[in-house]
């Protein structure tokens, strides 16, 4: 494939849908998101695969592997930080009339292709799944979990988190809508999140070392994880911004200010604590002069007084 190429608006419209995409996303899509016409999309997708950016996957189409940093470069894009893998759970407080009767609660949201999933032991925790190129909705009798294939990118992991909260709002507007029922309730915390990592781009070490899969979790607790490898400076994988944001804050501060390390720290400790000690010696050593003195001023006192 060639290593600089010239493409045009419409090349671009699909580019970053599927940038955005990376699992791929259907032929119909692409027309309807990007807002082209069936004869343009066809034949830029062609062109797009015959120059080794994309690949057919059918029925998706996907940046092809090993093309995603070239595609970014094509689209111009600077942005260092990735959100991915979101996933939340929403509470049941109150559901319609229908909702524990009906076997398929996704009936209404026509034009989607629905299964039936038997999971649990003996099938004791069945849903109902509806699964496209950019959500994954399953409902179960007393929650629905919701799971976005979109990629959210920025220069700031708050923003990342900022523009996949506008997708949440407008995507559970739809879904109320659709269903003819208000979910969500005044004053009533339903969401939580299930999962979704951060992680910061273009360190290529840092993606060899993942696809040999030597990195190690550093879990702060059920809710809080990063992923460390052994690129330089440390390629870092977060699943909540504020860890991603001290992470690189703590790499900017060893490579500007060049602190002192862990071992140098404690050995300086170490030597301030062998000072405090030998000083302590020579505090008691004085005293006991100063004793002694005393001791020997008495004396001369007491001949003095006779």
């Amino acid at each position: 494939m060639c290593k600089t190429m010239n493409i045009n608006n419409n090349d671009k419209k699909i580019l970053s849908l599927l940038y955005e995409n990376r699992e791929g996303i259907r032929y119909t899509s692409i027309m309807k998101w990007a807002n082209l016409k069936q004869s343009v999309v066809y034949k830029r997708l062609s062109l797009l695969r015959k120059k080794g950016i994309l690949e057919h996957e059918f029925p998706l189409w996907k940046i092809s592997n090993g093309q995603v940093d070239f595609c970014r470069r094509l689209l111009k894009n600077d942005n260092i930080f990735e959100l991915h893998n979101v996933a939340y759970v929403i509470k049941l407080v109150d559901v319609p009339k229908w909702w524990h009767t009906r076997k398929n609660r996704l009936l209404r949201l026509k034009g989607y292709q629905f299964k039936s999933v038997d999971w649990g032991k003996n099938a004791s925790n069945p849903y109902i799944q509806l699964s496209n190129d950019k959500f994954v909705i399953q409902t179960y009798p007393e929650s629905i979990i919701i799971m976005h294939r979109k990629r959210y990118y920025s220069n700031n992991p708050y923003d990342t988190a900022i523009q996949f909260l506008q997708d949440f709002y407008d995507l559970w507007e739809w879904f109320e809508e659709r269903m003819k029922f208000k979910f969500f309730k005044e004053e009533i915390p339903q969401m939580t999140l299930r999962g979704h990592d951060f992680n910061r781009l273009n360190d290529y070490i840092a993606n060899k070392i993942k696809e040999d899969k030597s990195k190690f979790l550093v879990e702060l607790d059920k809710n809080r994880k990063v992923w460390v490898d052994l690129s330089e400076p440390f390629g870092k994988e977060a699943n909540y911004p504020h860890a991603q944001e001290i992470l690189e804050k703590h790499t900017k501060d060893l490579l500007l200010n060049k602190p002192m390390m862990n071992s140098e720290l404690q050995l300086m400790v170490q030597g301030i604590a062998e000072n405090q000690v030998m000083f302590a010696k020579n505090i008691e050593s004085h005293m006991n002069v100063l004793r002694e003195m005393s001791t020997t001023l008495k004396k001369i006192q007491k001949s003095l007084n006779k």
